[in-house]
């Protein structure tokens, strides 16, 4: 039996009626998810924090007691475990006041083995947590929080994973041998569905595989598109990625993703590490060309090592190219490592988050410096490496004509661009009305972009979310765009609907 592993918080709830305490038990979404499960006889294991105090051992003795294995909740010492006051009213309905003292070293754990099948339930999943996981095992993951835009869906998508988030307090409404649907077309969750409801499911199934089977037909094929080959590249964040992306029909990499390399790691990867990185992703694409994205961490990606400080906003902060920028040494190592793997195939960098062109001629600046200091060290690399930059700024469409004249590409990430423009956090289902690709404002700021780069003969790409939409497929290509890149499950279908056009 698959084991499921649970992350979130847990509190030890008080719980009042009248104003008079009547219960104290642990409590926490997820919290209780694992223990239903536990007792219920599934494998489960929790990832939490609780003091050094008689409140955290009363929660873990509670876990154990329900067959909930607990050798990764951290014990902190010199704070207290949380507390919730919860009244209730005459429906039962509870108005909630926490006590929290944590400490600043939190959640000093090792993530547990991940095996074949493994579910993971939390309450929330940051990019950070997806790096700690073997997303090759485990069968995908559900959490409280969280929309299909975030990071961790679009990686999720990348590796044909399912995953079901935002279900909030609904999460606790699915039980251990509960039969699921999980219908990612109509982004819905059927629990114990009944046998006519199944069987037309299982239709459907039968059609999408053989729509499926159809379109990897040509997933290996050059496509066109009114006389012009089109592009199907790759995004990806590993060598593996790279070479899954390959074999499926990719015709390069259009996203190479470094940030995962600052991630997996509780340190800066030196220059020789990321070198022997990229320089396997660039010999993995045969030729075919590797753009490689410079560290792009920040918002919902942080690297505590780093430095990285409490925001506000931290999705208008200190973030990408900013960070590399200030780190001018660490950016260097990564450039250098980029330059000498160009010597290994086509391969092209490209910076993130550009929204000055001082912030571009900054970065090709220190890209010249370290190209001097190879040559100075008789390092091979190619001298003519394409410099690319994403367009994710509103600020970076209104100037795209500037920029084209600075650069040898664009790639279009409409992931950031559409909160931008749209003043809409992709990650907060409460605006998720909002967050449109296809709203007005953000097609035109694509189309501008899309001229900007034919009138300056650069080439032009897209890299977000919105590429992998074959809805979308169509539009684009009417707009100009001859170069998608993609996550790996959505090659063949690219291809497809290209062809069929």
């Amino acid at each position: 039996m698959a084991k499921v592993i649970g992350i979130g918080e847990t509190v030890f709830d008080i719980l009042f009626k009248n104003d008079t305490p009547v219960k104290a038990v642990p409590g926490g979404s997820v919290y209780n998810c694992i223990i239903s499960l536990g007792r219920c006889g599934v494998p489960a294991e929790f990832i939490s924090e609780v003091g050094d105090d008689r409140i955290g051992r009363i929660i873990l003795e509670h876990l154990r007691e329900n067959n909930v294995d607990t050798s990764a909740v951290c014990c902190f010492s010199g704070g207290k475990s949380p507390l919730a006051l919860a009244f209730l009213n005459e429906n039962n309905d509870a108005e909630y006041i926490f006590y929290k003292d944590y400490p600043n070293n939190r959640l000093e754990v090792e993530f547990p083995a991940i095996k074949e099948g493994d579910i993971v339930v939390a309450r929330e999943l940051l990019p950070s947590d997806m790096a700690l996981l073997d997303l090759n095992a485990i069968r995908g993951f559900v959490t409280a929080l969280g929309s299909t835009t975030s990071h961790v869906c679009i990686m999720a998508r990348n590796h044909s994973l399912a995953a079901v988030v935002g279900l909030g307090d609904a999460l606790e409404q699915i039980s251990s041998g509960d039969m699921l649907i999980v219908d990612s077309y109509e982004a819905k969750v059927i629990i114990n569905p009944d046998s006519q409801t199944i069987d037309g499911y299982l239709v459907r199934q039968l059609s999408l595989d053989a729509l499926r089977s159809e379109q990897q037909q040509v997933a290996t094929q050059t496509v066109e598109y009114d006389g012009e080959s089109v592009a199907v590249t790759a995004n990806a964040g590993s060598v593996d990625d790279v070479v899954k992306a390959v074999e499926a029909g990719a015709d390069g990499v259009g996203l190479f993703r470094s940030e995962f390399l600052y991630l997996n790691s509780s340190v800066e990867p030196t220059e020789e590490e990321q070198y022997h990185v990229y320089s396997a992703a660039a010999k993995a694409c045969n030729g075919r060309p590797l753009t490689i994205r410079t560290l792009d961490i920040g918002g919902d990606k942080a690297v505590p090592y780093l430095g990285f400080e409490r925001e506000e906003n931290p999705f208008l902060g200190w973030r990408a190219i900013r960070v590399s920028l200030d780190m001018e040494q660490m950016f260097c190592r990564q450039l250098r490592a980029i330059l000498r793997a160009s010597a290994e195939g086509d391969v092209r960098v490209m910076f993130p988050m550009i929204a000055t062109l001082e912030e571009l001629i900054e970065a090709k600046r220190i890209l010249e410096k370290c190209k001097a200091d190879l040559t100075a060290e008789g390092v091979k690399y190619n001298e003519n490496i394409k410099v690319g930059v994403m367009i994710e700024t509103p600020a970076a469409v209104f100037i795209a004509d500037t920029l084209a004249a600075n650069c040898d590409f664009f790639s279009i990430g409409t992931n950031d661009l559409v909160q931008y423009i749209m003043a809409a956090d992709r990650a907060n289902v409460k605006v998720s009305h909002l967050y449109n690709p296809y709203s007005e404002a953000v097609i035109r700021a694509i189309r501008l972009t899309i001229e900007s780069a034919q009138r300056a003969g650069i080439e032009c790409s897209m890299c977000g979310e919105l590429a992998s939409d074959s809805s979308a497929t169509e539009l684009l290509l009417e707009a100009g765009l001859r170069k998608f890149s993609v996550n790996t499950g959505s090659i063949a279908k690219i291809k497809y609907t290209i062809s069929k056009l």
